[in-house]
């Protein structure tokens, strides 16, 4: 059987700066830690990139090409992944040079909303790469001066550019801030453009005018949030790191934002609805990995070393099965029809927005929304969790404790989110109350997490072929689990109270 390609990724740190076409590097001598001056290498690239017809990949910064040449030629998914940073997806270069590998558009899948990809542009770069070096010969740094020709199309002039790239291999971002302050100081600025793809079809992305007022604020946070979802889902087909959390935070998000504030732009419910759906398929992976991580640091409290190894074979068999069953069904949701829907009724409130109109179908509302409109939602959400934190404090049993705490959880979530929508009217209150909330919901999270786990350990010690000694190290992880759970609750009232009072000056 043949093995399949691998799929690797690696995070890139670089900046690009525009020159013109004659200007030169400035002298490279003196910077600290690299040994001697760098003498150049030659590399010709050649590199086809693919999009949607509608430009979707790069609206949401990310790239895909077929690159020849240079040290690492094959397939590519650039992907936004910070400041400066990026994360590149690799493929093997393979012999189809029209077609990219179905692996990397199943990446691909939700951020082009299954639309197919054709040719966008090819580009074709003379590159003098110029290696940074330390005393051990160890490479710190590239600096590379990239001739660029673009074509985009039949007929199409050829577009030609000189930049700049600064990537690190192994230094810190000080060697990036050093070489920056020589740049600048011979005259080369940044460039404003964050691709070499971008630079080649500015001119048909499509410009977006500012919408003024509050639906201007919900738009623009439901499509930063939109995007982080994008990207996540991007995460969890690579089975990357907490990326299913990233995930159902940015659903959290829009669906807190749109029921808090539905009332106010006459949103659909059923969009709530389907984004609930969305959460709830994905949240058995993540809980399964908060739970799996967070029960071995329980078994690490265990005071019999031997106690503790049967212990933790017992908890990673427990997880590992369901751990796995849970993530083929979060990638199947992505797959479903129901989800490539749910994104589309996204893209059309966000371009209502855009539109100053909200609603959907031949009634569509139009009103003017004022920034009280969107106090006043926060204050009536606020009352609803102040009620929901005194039922908790007055449940006669711990069963209906820990429901009741686990809806002011909820509602408090929904609440930190809308305020968040809010923080261009009110910066400095929002951000105060941001603060208050971010402790208070560390307290709710651990509260419900020590809840789950003891589900799991109770599901643990019923499952038959326990020896007495593992059954014993599981209740002490059990017992410790509802101390941490009475400790967060004695502090619920009193959390709340400071996080309400935080909170107030929005509305008031």
């Amino acid at each position: 059987m043949t093995t399949p390609p691998r799929i690797d990724a690696v995070q890139e740190s670089e900046r690009k700066y525009a020159v013109g076409h004659a200007q030169q590097l400035p002298d490279l001598s003196g910077l600290p830690g690299v040994a001697g001056h760098p003498e150049p290498d030659l590399q010709q690239l050649s590199a086809r990139y693919y999009d949607t017809d509608d430009l979707r990949l790069l609206r949401a910064g990310i790239t895909l090409r077929r690159r020849e040449g240079g040290h690492d030629a094959g397939w590519h998914v650039k992907l936004p992944a910070g400041t400066d940073t990026r994360t590149e997806v690799r493929f093997p270069l393979g012999d189809d040079t029209a077609r990219p590998p179905a692996e990397l558009l199943a990446l691909l899948h939700g951020v082009r909303r299954a639309r197919p990809v054709a040719l966008a542009a090819v580009l074709n770069t003379q590159r003098w790469r110029h290696r940074l070096i330390d005393d051990e010969g160890r490479a710190l740094a590239e600096i590379v001066v990239d001739d660029v020709v673009a074509t985009r199309g039949e007929g199409s002039e050829p577009q030609r550019w000189r930049e700049i790239e600064v990537e690190l291999a192994s230094a810190g971002t000080d060697l990036l801030d050093v070489v920056e302050d020589r740049l600048t100081a011979a005259g080369i600025e940044r460039a404003p453009n964050p691709s070499k793809l971008h630079r080649a079809l500015a001119d048909l992305l499509p410009t977006e005018e500012p919408v003024p007022g509050p639906a201007g604020h919900l738009r623009d946070y439901l499509r930063g949030e939109l995007r982080t979802l994008e990207l996540a889902e991007i995460g969890v087909r690579r089975d990357a790191p907490d990326a299913v959390h990233s995930m159902r935070k940015a659903l959290r998000r829009i669906r807190s934002a749109l029921q808090t504030y539905a009332g106010t732009f006459a949103i659909d419910d059923s969009l709530v609805d389907e984004l609930r759906w969305a959460g709830r398929k994905l949240s058995p992976s993540r809980d399964l990995e908060v739970q799996w991580e967070r029960i071995v640091d329980r078994v690490g409290e265990v005071p019999v070393e031997a106690q503790r190894e049967a212990i933790r074979a017992r908890v990673d068999e427990y997880f590992s099965a369901r751990s796995d069953a849970a993530r083929l069904e979060a990638v199947g949701t992505l797959d479903s029809d129901r989800y490539a829907a749910l994104l589309g009724s996204l893209d059309a409130l966000i371009d209502g927005l855009a539109r100053g109109a909200v609603g959907s179908g031949p009634g569509e509302q139009r009103r003017e929304v004022r920034p009280k409109d969107l106090d006043r939602a926060l204050a009536r959400l606020a009352k609803k969790v102040s009620r929901r934190v005194r039922n908790a404090g007055e449940a006669a049993t711990h069963a209906e404790r820990d429901e009741l705490v686990h809806r002011a959880r909820k509602g408090a979530k929904r609440m930190r989110y809308a305020i968040e929508v809010l923080r261009p009217l009110h910066r400095k209150r929002a951000q105060r109350a941001l603060d208050h909330f971010d402790d208070f919901q560390d307290l709710l999270g651990e509260f419900q997490d020590s809840v789950v786990a003891r589900e799991h350990l109770l599901d643990m010690v019923s499952e038959q072929d326990h020896t007495a000694e593992s059954s014993f190290g599981l209740g002490i992880a059990y017992q410790r689990e509802l101390e941490i759970g009475e400790a967060q609750v004695a502090q619920l009232e009193r959390a709340w109270k400071r996080a309400r009072r935080a909170a107030k000056p929005l509305w008031k």
